[in-house]
């Protein structure tokens, strides 16, 4: 049997089915959103003052933004994680979604006087922000990708990438009720910075470890 013969037969919903592809993914997505809460906890701490910052519209917008970006991120592993299949519109959602913080972040910018710009984009906590996002990813990612070992994705690195995306992009949300940073510039550096980190290691992991 040719290798694109075996990737079709693969393919069909006879082998794999969307049901249990995407069961698998989400209880190791919840296992993973629990341990990363865990650690969270042990390490960080809630922020003090939750039940204020929860109606801050900064933090409700970057709830909105990370909820977008976790959709996106779990739509393209749903289809990534089926051999043959591409990521769809997944990539534009991210990437759409990763510029309009970017565009909140720049006006927000140039709207604030010019001694004051370096607060909007360092807050109090750029030191540890990005690293802490994608410390707390880790557990996420890992059971993404022992979960899509257990599939048969053949685009690997484009796979981890995006188990990368998903996991940093949720460890970002439950990094917020520790955070108390309330700047858009500040989002789209630092929660940016530490998807990415957690999106590169994915992409080098799943390139190596996918493989089949």
């Amino acid at each position: 049997m040719k290798t694109n013969d075996l990737i079709a037969l693969l393919a069909s919903d006879t082998l794999q089915p969307q049901a249990p592809v995407r069961q698998q993914l989400l209880l190791q997505l919840l296992m993973g959103a629990v341990v990363c809460g865990v650690l969270l906890l042990a390490l960080f701490g809630l922020n003090p003052q939750m039940d204020q910052m929860a109606v801050h519209p900064a933090f409700i917008t970057k709830m909105l933004w990370l909820a977008a970006l976790i959709g996106f991120s779990l739509y393209g592993l749903f289809r990534l994680a089926r051999p043959g299949m591409t990521a769809g519109h997944a990539l534009w959602g991210i990437g759409l979604a990763l510029l309009a913080m970017l565009s909140l972040g720049l006006v927000q910018l140039l709207q604030t006087e010019s001694g004051a710009r370096s607060a909007q984009w360092m807050g109090g906590s750029w030191q540890v922000c990005s690293t802490s996002i994608a410390a707390l990813s880790l557990p996420v990612l890992a059971a993404l990708l022992w979960a899509l070992r257990q599939l048969a994705p053949t685009r690997t690195a484009l796979t981890g990438a995006v188990a990368g995306m998903l996991a940093g992009s949720l460890a970002a949300g439950i990094y917020s009720l520790h955070c108390t940073e309330t700047s858009f510039t500040f989002y789209a550096i630092w929660y940016a910075g530490g998807m990415a980190l957690a999106t590169g290691l994915g992409a080098v992991l799943g390139g190596r470890w996918l493989r089949w």
